[in-house]
């Protein structure tokens, strides 16, 4: 497992690094930006927030279609023969990784996005209003090259947990939980499709 999240971020930082060496925003930093290339920023800025919200909303109405599909499946299946309960229950597995691939490809997009957007603010936030010098804590929702916090919360900070139960769950993002709900539905599917092939083959 850590091999896989070493291989991650190196992976990451290697796009990251190739991004920020072409990146037009590394020509304009420190640089006096004129009335024109603001308003260009503060477009580029709202259409990557707008890509960002258009593919957050596309991502939810899919999974929650899946969902609604999964359990009326699951309610037709019970009632089927065997053999043709199996068949669905083996497309809905299928179905599942699909929904699980496309639910990584969506969640890269937003963060894609967001990371461009963040971008355009920072050059925006620096030419109108300076950056602050003072040393101050670190905070999640600061942005990376930024001292002051932005005035859009690009990263939400985690629930404030009030029992300890709390602190266990809260600390874990919203990405991590999401998918561990995903694989929880993936591997009931796969039991229950599973089960109705011992059901249709006559294992007990």
């Amino acid at each position: 497992m850590n091999d896989y999240k070493k291989k991650y971020n190196e992976e990451k930082d290697r796009i990251d690094k190739i991004t920020n060496a072409g990146a037009l925003w590394k020509r304009l930093e420190d640089k006096e930006l004129t009335p024109e290339q603001i308003d260009f920023l503060q477009n580029c800025m709202d259409e990557n927030l707008n890509h960002a919200r258009h593919v957050e909303n596309e991502r939810l109405t899919f999974n929650s279609i899946f969902l609604a599909l999964i359990a009326g499946a699951l309610a037709f299946a019970g009632s089927m023969p065997p053999s043709i309960a199996f068949f669905l229950y083996l497309m809905l597995t299928f179905a599942g990784f699909l929904s699980m691939m496309l639910t990584a490809r969506w969640n890269n997009a937003f963060s894609r996005h967001l990371f461009y957007a963040q971008q355009c603010y920072k050059l925006i936030h620096k030419n109108l209003f300076g950056d602050c010098e003072e040393e101050k804590e670190n905070s999640i929702e600061a942005i990376s090259g930024l001292n002051d916090l932005p005035l859009y919360c690009f990263r939400i900070h985690s629930p404030i947990a009030y029992t300890l139960i709390g602190r266990f769950f809260y600390k874990w993002r919203t990405r991590v939980l999401y998918n561990a709900f995903y694989w929880m539905v993936e591997i009931f599917i796969m039991a229950c499709t599973a089960a109705a092939f011992f059901e249709m083959v006559g294992w007990k």
